[in-house]
């Protein structure tokens, strides 16, 4: 991964993550539950069956298919954006390179996962799985517990005084 430990990948992938959240944040979810864009993260912190039922049914489903590799790219941009930056400021501080550029990692694919699965819970909602419903919102909570913990990082690393 030490590839990712350049300042270009990272202003790239920040332009990129900047650009992806955007859309995602400011149109795509929007479009969705047709109001702020809340109920999408609603969705994925909802843990029940019957609470996402709730809240997809007054979702536009044609658009969240059709457009919901938007949110796929959104994580592939601020998973290596975060990878990046860590790995960047690691090596520009002298610091032994550490596992959080791993969790930026795993947060994308928790992120991945988690979309995997609500295009499934749309597609069938009757059929899907009250248990996998809640892997689901488990995987979601994984993912929004390492963003903050990655931040934090980022933090510490660029404290870190150069060796």
């Amino acid at each position: 991964m030490k590839f990712l430990a350049n300042k270009k990948i990272v202003i790239f992938s920040a332009l990129t993550t900047v650009i992806m959240a955007f859309i995602v944040m400011v149109i795509f979810d929007p479009l969705v539950d047709g109001k702020d864009g809340l109920d999408v993260i609603a969705l994925q912190l909802s843990f029940s069956k019957e609470a996402g039922v709730g809240i997809v049914s007054g979702w536009n489903i044609e658009v969240f298919q059709k457009w919901i590799l938007l949110d796929y790219l959104y994580a592939l941009s601020y998973m290596l954006f975060f990878a990046s930056i860590i790995l960047w400021l690691e090596k520009e501080k002298g610091v032994v390179h550490s596992m959080y550029a791993y969790i930026a990692i795993f947060a994308g694919i928790f992120d991945w996962i988690e979309n995997s699965l609500e295009v499934w819970f749309v597609h069938d909602i009757e059929g899907f799985s009250s248990v996998l419903f809640f892997v689901h919102s488990i995987v979601a909570t994984l993912k929004w517990l390492a963003l903050p913990l990655i931040m934090w990082c980022i933090v510490q690393l660029y404290r870190v005084k150069n060796v």
